[in-house]
Formats: structure tokens, C-alpha cells, sequence
């Protein structure tokens, strides 16, 4: 939790210090009624509600005791004509006052102020500075200091999505949101968490925008609202996870937001297993052979090894459809058909649930990150979250196949997510910062991440093989 509060009041700190772009900034949310009369008794209800806390009360004495010497010399300023000078001081001291409130909400009940709320703040009233005004990286911009900073000469970015930067915030538009989220530019999870990585001292803020499709809106059934309801869904995942730097556009939070009421007030069903699944390990494709490899076959030993994965309890293909009220392709509110968890297992500990994205040969895209993030937030709202968003359902009177007897867990839930990307090969950009901000981002709902590699032709884990 110090970790976190440094980095918050880091950021308080950087955005004041810079005058040319937070000039004239104030969160309105503050402010009460008759600062002039108020101003003393309202220090004294702050004070005396710290009164049992720890702090170093001196420490903050020394900073007022600053203020007030730059309020001293501002009249000075003014006595002697000098009103730029008292202008700027006086400016100094109100950034320094302002970020002194902002800081105090660090350490707020969350049910008053939240941290996000002054964050959201300041992007908005950056990207809101005139372009004349600004620090402005198009999108030309952005890949070539991706190709500089990764040292990879091929990278780009997907082209339905747009990318910009100003004022250090990463600014998204999502052009075509019926997407299939595996491909690249439906893939904005992974490219948002790249920059973020890569262009730190780019971006500090990201604010994502996107084209609201027609005719889609509240459908069930057919694909192109599947991938939009889909679509919906991952954005409120990005805010849950990502709650202090990743915002929506103020357009478009309404409709995310409604789109969670409405599902938080449905019955919305998931789908199963119909029959027991078996070996294909003779299969032509590849990834479904590389499954069973790891399900049925020697493969085995190594990922319950790796990950303590129970030996009775590791399954694949885990389907992933989610429905209104019933199971029923007509009634399907996010995609269904080979929507699909690879591998999944349950830990030694009985407690713990493990699912695992896998990729094989070059397939390294960026949509890899998009759809652990949304199979972990899936399987969360099911098995974690105390009051779960999405309930088991049942096709017909088929019986419960082993995988979702283990699932079901007795109608408990499981205390514990892990999720995990196993892959031969990772895109350039998907390195230890993306792998870092992931693991920040999923510890928002206690649930942990990592990656790993392997070799199919050698039939390794490649850290075991250099261990």
C-alpha cells in the first residue's frame, strides 16, 4: 500500500509542477461555499480528525510555513509593481496548496474522494488545453519512438485504432469495436498496455474513445453485437483494473456504465461442456494437439508441475459464452461458439483456480493479453467475486461432464485466481513493463498473472530446460 500512495502522490506532484499546462486547473469537486470565512474552521475538523494518526505534523508545518513566505513575497511583489512576479509566486503557492489537497484524498475512504476522480481530472483538462498550448505526438510520432526505445524495426500500430499523445496522455479511438478482440486492431488491452510501458514518460494518462455502432445496441444472438457487448465488458475491466490511469471519454461512460447495470441486474448464463473431452493429440492442428499434449499426454507433468496444478483436475477448451436467461445461440450476449478457455486447472490447494492462454509456433500477437485479461474477468465474476455476475447455466438436461463438476466446486467459490500466458514465441513489445503493469492491474481483484515459454519440438518449458 506505500508502494502505491509514493506513486499517487508522484503524481500529484508532476502535474503541478508543470505551470505552462495545469495553469488555471482546480478540481471543482472541492469546493465548498465561503472559502473566506471557512478557511480556519475547516483546517481545524482536518487536523482534529488526524489528531490519532502518526503524522509528522512539523513536516507539514515547514511546507506551510513555505507557502506562506511565497504569499509574503507576492505582497511584496505587488508593493514594489512587480506584478508578474507576485503573479507567479501566488501561482506557485496555489499549485502547492491544490496538490496538498489532492494528496490528503490519498488517504481517504474511498466512499469520499477517490483517487481515480482527481486523476480523470487532470487528463480531461489536459487533453482539453488548446492545441496551440500543447505537447502534441501523433501517431507517426509514437511509432518511431517505439522502434527507438524497443530497438524492434518492425513494430507498428493496428490500423483501426487511433493513437495520439497529448499533454502526456495517450489518447484512443477504437474505430471498428465488432472486432474479433484476438486480432490486432481489436486488440487495444495489449497496444494501451504497451505504450504505457515503452512511452512512460510519454504517457502518464490514457482516455479511449470509440465509434458507437447502429442497430447493435442491447441485441442478442447475432456476432456483431456479441463482440460489442464483448467490447463493453473489457472497457469496465480496464477501469476496474486500471482505475488511476486508464479513463473513458465522457461520451461514452453512460454506456458502459448502463450496460453493467443491465447486466448486474440479468440472469446471464454461462455455457458448458457437453461431452467429455479426449485426446486429439493426432490432430492436424497444431494448437489443439499442442492442448492435449499438455491435458492428456507428458505435457502433463510439466504444467501441474510448474504451476502446482492438480494432475486429476487440469482441463481444456473451458467454453466461455455467456447468455440471457438461457442457453440459447438467440440468446447469447457475448460471443460463444470457439469462445473458449485453452487449458485450465484447479491447484494442489483446492482453493486456487489457473487458467492458462496458450499460443503456438508465431503466433505472437497482441490479442493474447485482450483475451487472458477478459477469460480472467469472466471466470472472476463467476468463481470469485462475492456477489457473482454470471451464474452456471444448463443446456437441456445434459449431464455435467468432469470439467464443470470441478468448476461448479460444490457451489462454493474459489479463493483464488491465477491466470497465465504460455506461449513459443511473445511480440517484441510484450516485455517484463507490460508483464509488470499486467500483474498491477489484476491485483486490483487479488488475482495474479504470469508467463512463460515453451517448446513444442523439444517438448520443454524453456526456464525448466536452462534451470
Amino acid at each position: 500500500m506505500q508502494k502505491k500512495h509514493f506513486e499517487h502522490v508522484n503524481q500529484i506532484l508532476d502535474f503541478y509542477k508543470n505551470q505552462k499546462l495545469n495553469s488555471g486547473f482546480d478540481n471543482s469537486f472541492f469546493k465548498e461555499d465561503n472559502s473566506e470565512k471557512w478557511v480556519l474552521p475547516r483546517l481545524e475538523r482536518a487536523a482534529k480528525d488526524e489528531a490519532d494518526g502518526q503524522v509528522v505534523h512539523s513536516r507539514y508545518a515547514i511546507w506551510a510555513s513555505s507557502v506562506n513566505e511565497l504569499i509574503i513575497n507576492s505582497m511584496q511583489a505587488i508593493k514594489n509593481q512587480d506584478s508578474a512576479g507576485a503573479i507567479r509566486q501566488l501561482e506557485v503557492a496555489s499549485n502547492a496548496i491544490k496538490a496538498y489537497r489532492d494528496i490528503r484524498t490519498i488517504f481517504d475512504d474511498e466512499n469520499f474522494y477517490k483517487i481515480s476522480e482527481v486523476f480523470e481530472a487532470y487528463a480531461s483538462y489536459l487533453l482539453n488545453i488548446d492545441d496551440r498550448d500543447s505537447e502534441i505526438i501523433d501517431r507517426n510520432g509514437i511509432i518511431k519512438r517505439l522502434k527507438e526505445y524497443s530497438k524492434a524495426s518492425g513494430v507498428g500500430l493496428p490500423r483501426d485504432i487511433g493513437f495520439s499523445i497529448k499533454n502526456g496522455v495517450l489518447k484512443v479511438l477504437i474505430n471498428n469495436v465488432t472486432q474479433n478482440m484476438q486480432v490486432d486492431s481489436a486488440a487495444f488491452e495489449g497496444w494501451i498496455l504497451a505504450l504505457k510501458a515503452w512511452l512512460s514518460d510519454e504517457v502518464k494518462y490514457v482516455e479511449l474513445d470509440f465509434v458507437v455502432p447502429t442497430d447493435v445496441s442491447r441485441q442478442y444472438g447475432n456476432s456483431e453485437a456479441c463482440h460489442y457487448n464483448r467490447l463493453l465488458y473489457r472497457l469496465n475491466n480496464m477501469l476496474r483494473m486500471f482505475p488511476n490511469w486508464f479513463f473513458l471519454h465522457e461520451s461514452k461512460m453512460e454506456i458502459v456504465f448502463n450496460f453493467m447495470r443491465w447486466l448486474d441486474s440479468s440472469t446471464c448464463l454461462l455455457n458448458h461442456s457437453l461431452q467429455e473431452r479426449k485426446s486429439v493429440i493426432e490432430t492436424d492442428k497444431l494448437e489443439r494437439q499442442i492442448e492435449s499434449w499438455f491435458v492428456f499426454e507428458e505435457g502433463k507433468d510439466l504444467l501441474c508441475n510448474r504451476w502446482s496444478i492438480s494432475k486429476d483436475k487440469i482441463f481444456n477448451q473451458l467454453p466461455i459464452g455467456v447468455f440471457f436467461e438461457k442457453i440459447a445461440s438467440k440468446n447469447a450476449i457475448l460471443t460463444r461458439g470457439a469462445s473458449a478457455i485453452d487449458l485450465w486447472g484447479i491447484g494442489n490447494d483446492e482453493q486456487t483456480l489457473h487458467l492458462i492462454e496458450l499460443k503456438c509456433g508465431g503466433n505472437k500477437g497482441m490479442g493474447v493479453i485482450s483475451e487472458m485479461l477478459f477469460y480472467a474477468a469472466v471466470i472472476y465474476d463467476t468463481c470469485i467475486r462475492e456477489k457473482s455476475l454470471f451464474s452456471f447455466g444448463k443446456y437441456g438436461k445434459a449431464p455435467d461432464t468432469k470439467d464443470m463438476v470441478a468448476i461448479k466446486n460444490g457451489g462454493n467459490k474459489f479463493k483464488r485466481l491465477f491466470t497465465h500466458i504460455l506461449a513459443e514465441k511473445y511480440h517484441p513489445l510484450f516485455d517484463v513493463g507490460v508483464e509488470a503493469l499486467i500483474c498491477a492491474g489484476l491485483s486490483n481483484m487479488d488475482i495474479d498473472f504470469d508467463k512463460a515459454e515453451y517448446d513444442y519440438s523439444k517438448k520443454v518449458l524453456i526456464d525448466e530446460s536452462r534451470a
